[in-house]
């Protein structure tokens, strides 16, 4: 059985999260829980592609030509503005194993939790931004989101 823990590295918080503007702070056990009910971390994977330049819009075109979604993000950089690019695989992970219950409800677990990647354990897809999930349930459930908080349920693992 594997069960899914996501770990909190500090630096993927946004400074207002760190100034403790966050509502709710969810435990493991709950964080597990509403993992088991998405798997949209694994559906595809997001990666910081670097400044938006000459040379990059020829990657990002043909990054787009081969299917990839680009996002674009500015930053102010002094008196300027500098505009980021973040490119996402749309490719579901090979280890994300769907599991149907008797009532018809997928589950999600990962078939190599035990030896997964270290950039799977440090990863929150609650965080804004590109490298975070829009619907993720953790947001959903920390900003007490009514409306994507309706019929979550109290789930145990699936078992084997």
């Amino acid at each position: 059985m594997f069960i899914v823990e996501v770990r909190e590295p500090l630096t993927n918080f946004p400074n207002s999260v760190l100034a403790g503007s966050m509502k709710k702070k969810l435990a493991p056990k709950r964080k597990s829980e509403l993992c088991l009910q998405c798997g949209k971390c694994c559906m595809s994977m997001t990666f910081f592609g670097g400044e938006v330049d000459d040379e990059a819009r020829d990657e990002i075109r043909w990054m787009e030509l081969h299917g990839l979604k680009i996002d674009y993000v500015e930053k102010r950089a002094g008196r300027s503005t500098l505009t980021e690019y973040y490119f996402t695989i749309p490719q579901r992970c090979g280890a994300l194993q769907d599991i149907t219950t008797a009532a018809g409800v997928t589950h999600y677990v990962c078939g190599v939790y035990e030896t997964r990647p270290q950039m799977c354990r440090d990863y929150d897809g609650s965080i804004e931004g590109p490298l975070g999930v829009a619907d993720c349930l953790w947001r959903s459930e920390m900003n007490h989101s009514a409306a994507s908080a309706k019929g979550l349920v109290q789930l145990q693992p699936p078992s084997r």
